[in-house]
């Protein structure tokens, strides 16, 4: 009876361990809010790069069909449509722009990234050097809301 008790005891703490390694391999499938944001902006300099890198498709990767993205209080788009063509835009009047990885401060509280980073661009030949603060909404491992404010940086 001793050694079926210690077999199931065995059984158990074997049991237990594989139930707690699949809830933390079900948490770790939930990508880390600050880690969402961090490889959309490692995507997105690439992009930059190539003159057909901003499809509504590419957003779409990395943010919500209903995303919403506030800069310096007004609404630059909806959507990875809208995003990408807000995108397009400033790829056409900029001849440079890159954010500046890993960010400079940031952290994620529940769904919420906040991160603090520089963005660096030329236009008309003017170097530009832009402090951007605030933070990011992360639903189902997607962006659904970007609220930054930029301001120029020494």
């Amino acid at each position: 009876m001793d050694g079926k008790l210690a077999w199931r005891a065995v059984w158990l703490v074997l049991l237990l361990s594989l139930l707690s390694l699949l809830s933390l391999g079900s948490a770790r499938a939930e990508e880390d809010p600050g880690r969402v944001l961090e490889a959309m902006f490692e995507w997105w300099n690439e992009a930059y790069q190539d003159p057909e890198g901003f499809t509504p498709e590419a957003f779409a990767r990395y943010y919500t069909e209903d995303a919403v993205m506030i800069i310096n209080g007004n609404l630059r788009g909806v959507g990875p449509v809208a995003l990408a063509r807000h995108f397009r835009n400033i790829q056409a009047a900029t001849e440079a722009v890159e954010i500046e990885l890993p960010f400079d401060q940031g952290f994620s509280a529940g769904s919420r990234t906040f991160t603090s980073h520089l963005v660096h661009s030329r236009r008309d030949g003017v170097e530009h050097r832009e402090r951007v603060v605030g933070y990011a909404l992360i639903t189902d491992g997607r962006i659904a809301l970007i609220n930054f404010v930029g301001t120029p940086a020494p």
